[in-house]
């Protein structure tokens, strides 16, 4: 059995920047993604708002599982969403090409009455449009990572 992680080593991610890198998104995937949404036809340029889900953590140079080895997730099934806050400065755009940048911001360690210890682990990703380097978005995002006694 692994050794527990201890806040301290969880605690040392916070001002780890991720790689970087970049998303763009393609008309027919809007389409898609706005088809299964049933949401309304958008103007041709605009992208579905919920890009803003999906692009920061596609673009910013990790995968889904890298982060939930950094976050030392026990298991897959001991991960949780946790709170998305995204601060629009611009409407996302088909067929634009964004430039995602950020890093760890904070973890906090907590214990629940029903889900027992977590860390809470936080970051923030900085979407720019690549063409002109305006910020588009911040999206900051928690995590709930679920730990054993």
């Amino acid at each position: 059995m692994a050794k527990p992680v201890t806040i301290e080593e969880m605690r040392e991610l916070v001002g780890r920047p991720f790689p970087g890198g970049t998303f763009t998104i393609e008309r027919w995937e809007n389409a898609l993604l706005c088809d299964v949404m049933a949401y309304e036809r958008l103007p041709d340029d605009l992208a579905h708002p919920a890009y803003l889900f999906h692009a920061p953590l596609a673009g910013v140079g990790l995968k889904y599982g890298d982060i939930f080895a950094l976050c030392r997730a026990e298991s897959d099934e001991a991960i949780r969403a946790g709170e998305y806050v995204w601060d629009v400065r611009a409407p996302l755009r088909v067929g634009r090409t964004y430039r995602m940048s950020g890093s760890f911001t904070d973890v906090t360690r907590k214990e629940g009455r029903r889900a027992g210890l977590m860390d809470i682990v936080t970051f923030r990703i900085d979407v720019h449009d690549q063409a002109d380097d305006a910020l588009v978005a911040t999206v900051v995002n928690s995590w709930i990572f679920l730990r054993s006694a």
